[in-house]
């Protein structure tokens, strides 16, 4: 592979830092019921000044990431990774685009005489 040729893109992995960052600056609260919650960084709130100093590059990374936090323990149940759907989606958008590249092979056919 030659140094010029498109690598594929890798994501990062969850780091301790951005689930800490979760917890912190949680803007997204889901009830999730059995005194459980799914806490979220919105798009908006990671755009922030102080998401963007804590994380850096990572800070658009964090909204992929979803906490399911036990209220009466006090602690995380899980971690929820959606960079995957995020990575689905990007995809599907770039096939759509794709459809207005092809070219027409023969001109529109008229509606009316």
């Amino acid at each position: 592979m030659t140094r010029l040729a498109c690598q594929t893109w890798h994501t990062a992995p969850v780091s301790a830092a951005m689930i800490s960052a979760v917890l912190d600056f949680a803007d997204v609260h889901r009830d999730l019921g059995g005194g459980r919650t799914l806490l979220r960084l919105s798009p908006e709130r990671v755009a922030r000044a102080d998401v963007i100093l804590r994380l850096g590059r990572d800070a658009e990374r964090a909204v992929d990431i979803g906490l399911v936090w036990n209220d009466r323990e006090d602690q995380i149940v899980r971690v929820i990774d959606d960079a995957a759907l995020r990575a689905s989606r990007q995809a599907a958008w770039e096939e759509a685009f794709d459809l207005f590249d092809a070219e027409e092979s023969e001109p529109p056919q008229r509606l009316y005489a």
